[in-house]
């Protein structure tokens, strides 16, 4: 394998490690040049050319020949550039990394939740159809490649000019989503780029089919060594060791809207993913007359062959994927639903409930509206979804179900089932939008609102759409594009742009291996030894920023249901539920954020004002007799932080739940004063209630969080506690979940006219609670 061929070359050399350099430190040295001063002046120190290169770069020229004739009569042309690396070499380089050799599979495989173990589970490109059917159209015991390719056309120049760059990026779905999705992971890799014409020498009519020719035959060309391959197979070393017989066969293809018609050979007024065709495969030259009125009434253009004619077993009519960046979070939910509503309510309304949206940590506050945004990013559109439902007061939950359904990295029949029914509900009350001005048109045959049907389907096909999000080409731009253009001079861009990357690439490389090369000799050394902490708890603690956190972590011991709304049956798509378990206190060693503040500034600054006479009722409980005095002061925490376990359908990585009880923060410098920040969560309560028992809401209560703290020393109840405490104020009980706003309705709880104030242990904490605004409605 790469890395093991580079040590032997070392070894044979007379090198040590860190050969074709004296040390660590002048390979750091050199790293550092490389990565930001300009490559002529240190080309010889770097010594790149004795450190392990890449894959090759081919460069093919091209000449387009036009219908516009010069003064002589004959045609003009154009000469442009095809640049590009051989895709099986490509591949062979990612099946033979010796980083991804955990993260690597060679075969389908099935897995199942559920009760009786019937439910399927999506997650992966091996767990789902795709792969199990294509399993049985090569020799028994040969090893699929899933390759997944895509491109995205992107402008070079900011202000002025127009320098473009198509890059086409390719990776396989042996790896696992999680890590090629990674840029830094480098399980993505660049395979070349496409030429960007004028295509001055045509007509303006015939510019358009020229482009698609032209995208057509440089594929083609880019693609050849595959599509030979595809047909044979080919042995390959893969990470593990084994040698197994591949056969790459392209499964899938990233890409907005326009470029899927572009791949698919339709105009763009078409779905490419209903086209069942095989017209174009079936007609390598130029169709008859007759033919040719048939493609324009279907709206396919004339290309023979297409590129993916010659690839088998690829149908590209079902290799597109689902686009959660251009399809939904920009498309459907801020170009239609979110102009839709906004006719409807109007924008100052809109922009006003924006502005009155309750902070809550994780969430983005609008504080001037949205109107007033000039440009909008993906991070934007989905800060915006996070809040919309209550905005709009369950106006139009299913739309924005649909998309967080969509989002998920982790699928169930189940959950499948939930999205197709929060689709078919927008359908069914569609028709609202129009009848209340929000849609000027009297249809809804959008592109991407139809684009939503083949979702489930998509899924089902490839796996979860988060991994064929066309969000991750557009972060390789960086790398591959926009850095690799500032490093040249400008001109002859695409060919300078070559010779940077495979620099870049020289140096990741022997940083991969030198990576590889310590870990692999840790685990020579350490061979047959066993960590004793393996099977110990550790908390992760990060740095200073949470020195004032509580961290608590979760129990594996007993399951609590908590759902937003009454109904936890995720058929229902109204009803989005989670998984939450019983909480234990783990004290932490930080310290608090703010040390031996007055109980009488407690309660000013954080609005306690029961807060004595709640701690009070708590010492008494432990039976002991002590009245708590206005001066005692108290040592005080800003915020919870609940240690998540892996919710497979979130994230592949564990994630925290944050409640802030942060006080007021008095103006220092140049640093602003800020309010206090004193959030919601769901805490247990021993009170019944008929409206939540036996349901996943059982035992639950909403409480505001006033203050964490910890009691003096003393005290004398600090043998009692078990750590520190918290003043919450409640909020009315869960009733019935109001008909026209599909919510829960809840109010200040008082007792005896006053705020409903309690002293409890921060372990009858579950978890935050986001309270929305019960907007007012308009009188008719």
């Amino acid at each position: 394998m790469t890395f093991e061929i580079i040590h032997d070359d070392q070894v044979l050399q007379g090198s040590e490690i860190w050969g074709p350099f004296a040390d660590e430190d002048e390979w750091h040295l050199a790293k550092w040049l490389i990565k930001n001063v300009g490559h002529n002046q240190a080309e010889e120190f770097l010594k790149l050319n004795v450190l392990p290169e890449g894959i090759n770069w081919q460069c093919e020229a091209m000449t387009l020949t036009g219908d516009i004739t010069n003064d002589e009569g004959e045609p003009q042309t154009e000469d442009v550039e095809l640049w590009f690396r051989d895709p099986v070499e490509c591949i062979r380089e990612l099946i033979g990394n010796l980083c991804f050799k955990d993260n690597l599979v060679y075969a389908p495989e099935h897995s199942y939740t559920g009760p009786e173990g019937r439910s399927q589970v999506i997650n992966e490109m091996w767990t789902v159809d795709w792969w199990w059917n294509m399993q049985e159209c090569v020799p028994i015991g040969s090893t699929i490649a899933p390759v997944i390719l895509s491109s995205d056309k992107t402008q070079l120049s900011q202000f002025r000019g127009d320098k473009s760059a198509w890059p086409v990026y390719l990776t396989i779905g042996n790896i696992s989503k999680d890590v090629w999705r990674q840029v830094l992971s480098y399980a993505t890799v660049l395979l070349g780029y496409l030429p960007v014409g004028h295509f001055d020498c045509f007509l303006d009519k015939a510019r358009p089919l020229a482009k698609y020719r032209l995208f057509h035959a440089c594929l083609t060309r880019m693609l050849a060594t595959m599509a030979s391959v595809g047909r044979v197979g080919e042995d390959m070393t893969c990470g593990d060791g084994a040698v197994r017989h591949f056969w790459p066969i392209l499964a899938a293809y990233i890409a907005d809207y326009p470029e899927q018609c572009l791949v698919a050979c339709c105009m763009e007024n078409w779905c490419p993913l209903c086209k069942t065709l095989n017209m174009l495969t079936q007609n390598e030259h130029a169709p008859n007359p007759e033919l040719m009125k048939e493609f324009k009434n279907l709206s396919l253009r004339s290309i023979f062959p297409p590129f993916w004619a010659t690839l088998l077993h690829t149908d590209i009519f079902q290799a597109f994927t689902p686009d959660l960046l251009h399809q939904l979070h920009k498309g459907v939910f801020k170009d239609h639903l979110v102009q839709w509503t906004t006719r409807i309510m109007g924008e100052n309304k809109v922009d006003a409930h924006f502005k009155s949206m309750s902070s809550h940590h994780g969430l983005r506050h609008f504080k001037n509206g949205i109107s007033s945004v000039s440009q909008w990013m993906g991070k934007e559109h989905k800060e915006m979804e996070k809040v919309f439902v209550g905005l709009i007061s369950g106006g139009v939950d299913q739309l924005t179900y649909f998309i967080y359904y969509s989002s998920l990295q982790s699928h169930t029949d189940h959950l499948l089932h939930a999205l197709a029914h929060a689709l078919d509900e927008f359908h069914e009350h569609k028709a609202i939008f129009i009848e209340m001005g929000g849609r000027k048109a009297t249809h809804f045959n959008i592109p991407k609102i139809h684009s939503m049907q083949h979702y489930v389907e998509l899924i089902q096909r490839f796996s979860s759409a988060d991994g064929f999000n066309t969000e991750s080409p557009e972060h390789l731009h960086i790398d591959y594009v926009k850095e690799a253009y500032r490093a040249g001079n400008k001109k002859d861009y695409i060919a300078q742009m070559t010779v940077w990357l495979q620099r870049q690439e020289a140096v990741d490389r022997f940083s991969m291996y030198l990576d590889w090369y310590k870990s692999h000799t840790v685990e020579t050394t350490e061979s047959g030894q066993q960590d004793s902490n393996e099977h110990g708890l550790e908390l992760e603690v990060e740095g200073d920023e949470h020195d004032d956190e509580i961290v608590v972590e979760k129990s594996p011991i007993f399951g609590i249901d908590v759902a937003s709304k009454a109904d936890a049956d995720l058929s229902e798509p109204n009803a989005a539920s989670f998984s939450l378990t019983s909480m234990i206190c783990v004290p932490t060693t930080h310290p608090p954020h703010l040390c031996r503040v007055p109980a009488h500034k407690i309660i000013s600054d954080q609005h306690a004002s029961l807060f004595l006479q709640a701690l009070t009722t708590y010492i008494r409980t432990l039976g002991i007799l002590y009245v708590p005095k206005s001066f005692d002061t108290f040592n005080l925490f800003s915020r919870l932080a609940f240690e998540l376990p892996a919710i497979v359908e979130v994230s592949s990585r564990k994630l925290k739940n944050i409640v802030c009880v942060s006080p007021p923060i008095t103006r220092a410098g140049r640093r602003l004063a800020q309010p206090a920040c004193l959030e919601f969560a769901f805490v247990h309560t021993m009170e019944p209630n008929a409206f939540t028992d036996g349901t996943c809401l059982e035992g639950l209560r909403v409480a505001q969080v006033l203050s964490v703290f910890k009691v003096p020393t003393y005290y004398p109840v600090n043998e009692q506690l078990q750590g520190p405490l918290a003043y919450i104020e409640w909020m009315t009980p869960l009733r019935e979940p109001d008909h026209n706003l599909d919510m829960f309705v809840i109010s200040r709880s008082t007792h005896r006219h006053q705020r409903h104030g309690e002293v409890v242990p921060i372990s009858h904490i579950i978890c935050s609670c986001h309270l929305v605004l019960k907007f007012a409605t308009e009188k008719k």
